[in-house]
């Protein structure tokens, strides 16, 4: 799992290395570092398991980076792959493998799904979901009136989701309200700046 994806080509090379558990000289080549992840990977797949690869933020990967992760992607023996490569990113991740120079990255991936915004009964459910998560076993904390209001501020992006309901549990917290309701929503809309840009938009149509 690769969470900084700010790399240039060997610091992905040593990174991926080091969550196989080799150990890397400071002074080693590319080359040899290639070599080594080759061989764990063999040795890996012998075992009957599989190497995945999940590198977060990826559309942040320099364009030379992508270029180096190609080639991991060509790690194979006569029978089968290697290495398994997952990238989440946001959307400039698409317009960054459109470019020529990353067509034969592009070419081999094999699935690409897009996530769309939630509606406001995926907002409720995903809502619930990082609450529970987080250890809260009891009733709603969030009034449906509060949750319509997340929904259309965020316009179902979870990054937003998240943020507006910290901050709108926080305004409860602080009022000692024992649950979140649309004032407490709207303290939060106003809080975060992204969102007022979209509140003033609505408000000038």
């Amino acid at each position: 799992l690769i969470l900084n994806p700010m790399l240039s080509p060997e610091d992905l090379y040593r990174a991926f290395a080091d969550e196989l558990g080799i150990s890397l000289r400071v002074d080693m080549h590319v080359h040899e570092i290639l070599k080594g992840i080759n061989c764990r990977l063999i040795h890996t797949a012998s075992r009957g398991k599989r190497v995945v690869l999940i590198i977060d933020e990826a559309q942040a990967m320099p364009r030379e980076t992508l270029e180096a992760l190609r080639l991991l992607t060509n790690l194979e023996t006569e029978s089968r792959k290697l290495l398994q490569v997952v990238l989440f990113g946001q959307p400039e991740l698409d317009r960054l493998m459109d470019l020529e120079s990353l067509r034969q990255l592009k070419q081999r991936i094999t699935v690409q799904e897009c996530l769309r915004p939630f509606d406001s009964n995926g907002v409720a459910s995903y809502i619930r979901h990082r609450v529970e998560v987080a250890g809260y076993d009891g009733p709603g904390l969030f009034y449906p009136a509060a949750i319509r209001l997340i929904h259309r501020r965020s316009g179902g992006v979870p990054r937003l989701i998240n943020v507006l309901s910290h901050k709108a549990m926080l305004a409860a917290f602080g009022k000692g309200d024992p649950m979140v309701g649309k004032s407490h929503v709207m303290q939060a809309v106003i809080d975060t700046e992204s969102c007022m840009k979209k509140f003033r938009l609505w408000k000038k149509r």
